[in-house]
């Protein structure tokens, strides 16, 4: 559905009293989705979209992925959402949570969430952001009213999308550099530079999913993460394609 549609259901949940503790919102988190979600916060608070758009709000905690490795931390959980979740609201009206990169919550945060989700105070609803939500951890998802948006571009898509991730779960770096090879010379030479952040992009994708699986040590997530945005770098210096992803390879060892 698109913004206007999400937020028509949405919103006619909040004025029949029947609005759910928590949305996931599915789509662009810098895009649509941080759109519905501030549309809904202007309906919980009107006449302050000053302090809305300014993210300064009293009664809206917000939380997104913070550090190298790009994750939402328990500590930060407590301080940034549990801990002014809990509180009574300032204007004795709603209080709204945001969590932007929801799909970056390790175990050890969504489980500190998991209580404030699932008992929440009068007047509270939970908006989580993700452009990733296959890759939320099912304890949230199952406790949350799901939102799907258009999701944003820019990765590969269709049989060359299913060919990357088939290589890349078989850690055949040969495999990966022909599908890159064939992406960029089926490209107008104006094209190579998108088509090569677009398959890294994708890359990226499958890596960022480890970051929030309780099974993967978190050092291991850091290292994909990190070997991934070093083969692009490389890449951009016109390096061999098969040397840069097995370079690659070799580090997510």
């Amino acid at each position: 559905m698109d913004v206007a549609e999400a937020y028509s259901l949405i919103s006619r949940a909040i004025d029949a009293g029947r609005a759910a503790h928590g949305y996931l919102i599915a789509g662009d988190v810098r895009g649509n989705a941080s759109e519905l979600a501030g549309m809904v916060l202007r309906k919980l608070f009107p006449g302050e979209t000053g302090q809305i758009d300014a993210d300064s709000h009293p009664d809206v905690a917000t939380l997104e992925p913070e550090g190298k490795a790009r994750i939402i931390t328990v500590d930060a959980m407590r301080e940034r959402i549990v801990g002014p979740m809990s509180t009574t609201s300032f204007s004795g009206g709603w209080k709204a949570g945001v969590i932007r990169g929801a799909d970056r919550l390790r175990a050890e945060s969504a489980n500190a969430f998991l209580k404030s989700l699932e008992e929440p105070t009068p007047k509270t609803v939970y908006l989580l952001l993700t452009d990733r939500p296959d890759s939320m951890l099912p304890t949230i998802v199952s406790r949350c009213q799901r939102i799907d948006l258009p999701m944003p571009s820019g990765t590969l898509e269709g049989e060359d999308y299913e060919r990357t991730a088939r290589a890349f779960a078989a850690k055949d770096a040969a495999a990966l550099a022909a599908i890159l090879g064939e992406l960029k010379d089926g490209a107008e030479d104006e094209d190579v530079a998108f088509v090569r952040e677009s398959f890294f992009k994708t890359l990226m994708g499958f890596v960022r999913g480890a970051l929030s699986s309780p099974e993967v040590p978190l050092y291991k997530a850091i290292r994909y993460v990190d070997a991934v945005e070093e083969a692009y770098r490389r890449s951009e210096k016109s390096m061999g394609d098969e040397a840069i992803l097995s370079y690659m390879i070799d580090r997510m060892a």
